[in-house]
């Protein structure tokens, strides 16, 4: 789950320029001439975040020496309009200001609702997603924060507006509820077209979770004809957030591939957690990457993107913070819950690589996508 990035970056940004890059592998010694493994359109991503001994500029020079191409910005819509009309432009200036100059494209995740629950300005809360109010609002933000964005808008480089994050979260299988959030980001989509125009790719974030389940899988489906993409995170756990084996990745991608019909699919976020607490360790964490790559040859018409989480890991503290505000705190599957958010990182947070960091470069020197 992509949580709240920008205020740590916040302050990266502000106080250091852009750094060296990373250690992405420049050798093209992998076979090109299976057409499997060739790259075609298909786009790599990763969650980039800065940690101590890294800046967020440094960081994601890394990620683009890798042979990422995307990278996301969350944004809560509480955080940036508090109160109906009261707009913080705090964060909209400093994206204006650094990614347009960036080799990389740019997704942008807009939070009315994310994981735990609605984030709308505090005068709207409580109120349903198709409350005329609360539509109004919303368009209105839309239109002051793309005029916060000229730079980034001029660039071309922002691809992929999302609205909504894992938002069956709290939909769940309520049809009631699916029917307000689709008037809601129906008015949501007419207006980032008149602003943006078409050429942008305008989402919804669902979990993985939501097609297993066979009554929130039907509201999904009825839901998806107002998408452009069907957009996802993905992360193979059980419901106690133990990991399922790397080995499942392959029948949850023919699984996805199948459900989701005549949609192009964006995996906005992927990861595999590092802790024993899960069942898993780094080795595992490492075969996940290989098999992510596996299927997604297989896939490779149908799945348009894959953004790995994280690219650090985060703090013990960042993640005992998010296991508050999930509400977790002494429920049965606090550690673990804990732990996944804790290691979902392809390096640790002293900035040492993991074996997964290794593995990524590995996968993409053997399909030649990084020249």
């Amino acid at each position: 789950m992509i949580l709240r990035i920008l205020v740590a970056f916040l302050i990266s940004l502000l106080l250091f320029g852009c750094g060296g890059g990373g250690g992405g592998s420049s050798s093209t010694t992998a076979s090109t001439a299976d057409p499997a493994l060739a790259q075609g359109a298909r786009v790599l991503g990763m969650d980039v975040r800065s940690v101590p001994s890294v800046t967020y500029a440094m960081a994601y020079d890394q990620a683009m020496a890798l042979g990422v191409r995307e990278v996301s910005v969350s944004l809560d819509w509480s955080q940036l309009e508090p109160t109906v009309g009261n707009d913080d432009d705090t964060l909209p200036a400093i994206i204006d200001a650094f990614y347009p100059l960036q080799p990389g494209d740019i997704a942008l995740v807009l939070r009315p609702l994310d994981t735990p629950g609605p984030r709308l300005p505090a005068d709207l809360a409580g109120l349903s997603f198709d409350n005329p109010a609360v539509i109004t609002a919303f368009e209105n933000f839309l239109t002051h924060l793309h005029g916060q964005l000229a730079t980034l808008n001029a660039s071309g480089k922002l691809k992929w507006i999302h609205v909504g994050n894992e938002i069956d979260a709290s939909l769940g299988s309520d049809a009631a509820r699916w029917s307000e959030w689709e008037t809601f980001f129906s008015a949501a989509k007419a207006r980032i077209e008149t602003l943006w125009g078409t050429s942008v790719v305008v989402g919804s974030i669902v979990q993985f979770s939501a097609l297993e389940d066979a009554a929130t899988r039907t509201q999904y489906l009825n839901f998806l004809p107002n998408l452009d993409s069907a957009v996802l995170t993905y992360y193979p756990l059980n419901a106690d957030f133990t990991t399922r084996p790397p080995s499942s990745v392959a029948t949850d991608f023919d699984f996805l591939a199948s459900t989701i019909p005549a949609k192009p699919i964006l995996l906005q976020e992927c990861g595999y957690p590092s802790s024993t607490v899960n069942n898993s360790s780094e080795t595992l964490q490492a075969d996940f990457i290989s098999a992510v790559f596996n299927a997604w040859d297989a896939h490779r018409d149908r799945i348009n993107l894959v953004d790995f989480t994280w690219q650090y890991d985060v703090s013990e503290a960042t993640a005992d913070q998010w296991v508050i505000d999930f509400g977790l705190s002494g429920q049965p599957g606090e550690t673990a819950f804990k732990y996944y958010l804790w290691t979902l990182g392809l390096s640790r947070y002293d900035s040492t690589e993991k074996p997964a960091l290794q593995r990524l470069r590995d996968e993409l020197q053997r399909r030649a996508w990084v020249q």
